[in-house]
């Protein structure tokens, strides 16, 4: 007599999982070949990939060694002995810093630009250096940057106001540059580019005649900033070194925007 075969829940997803073993690897069979050029396909895909991203790396590091060079070669022009020599500068800083600008539009691209701004403004042609600026704060995706622009572009719009005759209709140049450093503090409160953009609109109070806002902007920053005590050491007699080291530390205390403020507000002071 035959034995009778009990089925079980077991059994059946045993008989369920071999069966669907024995579909897939039949599937696989059949389309072997269209799996195969898949597979190639997309190897091929993330390999162009990798070349694209070491390439696109490859070349910002590139650009950015650049434009290190061109703003060497700025700062060099800043200290030529002759007019000539200061032009070859930054005309070598300028080829080189138009071709990076012209590419696509990246932070080495944008800062580029920017120091297009600079060349310009160093040849005291204020429209370029204006135009520079403000496709840099264009570009510009972080705030600081954008503050960047803005106080550049200040700085502009005054050298602007300084170079014209200076009559009643010129001071819209000095609105300009008040308004960009008002742009450039909002944009970075509490910042050292805030404090250098307050820096900024106290002095244009100051040229415009209003003490009152000057100096209340100044003392706001003395108050902010914090004024760091000059240091006065009994070591300095006995330690030349400890001397030298004071008055390193003395001098950076000397230029900070808390110092700097004071001394104007105290000149604003004297002079009343």
């Amino acid at each position: 007599m035959a034995r009778k075969i009990r089925i079980t829940r077991k059994t059946l997803r045993e008989d369920e999982v071999r069966s669907f073993w024995l579909d897939s690897v039949g599937w696989l069979r059949a389309n072997r070949k269209p799996l195969l050029i898949g597979a190639a396909s997309v190897a091929v895909v993330l390999f162009l990939a990798h070349i694209y991203r070491v390439r696109v790396a490859s070349a910002r590091a590139d650009a950015s060694e650049e434009v290190w060079q061109a703003e060497i070669q700025i700062q060099y022009g800043l200290v030529a002995r002759t007019d000539s020599e200061r032009e070859k500068y930054l005309a070598t800083a300028e080829d080189v810093l138009q071709r990076i600008a012209s590419r696509a539009p990246n932070k080495i691209a944008s800062y580029a630009t920017y120091l297009l701004g600079n060349v310009a403004f160093f040849r005291n042609n204020y429209d370029d250096a204006e135009a520079f600026y403000k496709e840099y704060i264009e570009k510009a995706r972080g705030r600081s940057d954008k503050a960047d622009g803005y106080i550049a572009l200040g700085y502009t719009y005054e050298n602007k106001f300084f170079w014209t005759a200076q009559t009643k209709d010129d001071h819209v140049w000095l609105n300009r540059a008040l308004e960009s450093y008002r742009r450039a503090e909002s944009l970075t409160s509490g910042t050292a580019q805030c404090y250098l953009a307050m820096l900024c609109c106290a002095r244009l109070y100051e040229l415009r005649g209003n003490d009152k806002q000057a100096k209340e902007l100044y003392e706001r920053i003395e108050r902010e900033r914090q004024l760091e005590p000059i240091l006065i050491s009994p070591d300095v007699i006995r330690n030349p070194l400890a001397a030298d080291i004071v008055e390193i530390e003395n001098r950076s205390r000397m230029f900070t925007f808390a110092r700097t403020a004071q001394a104007r507000r105290e000149r604003m002071e004297a002079g009343q």
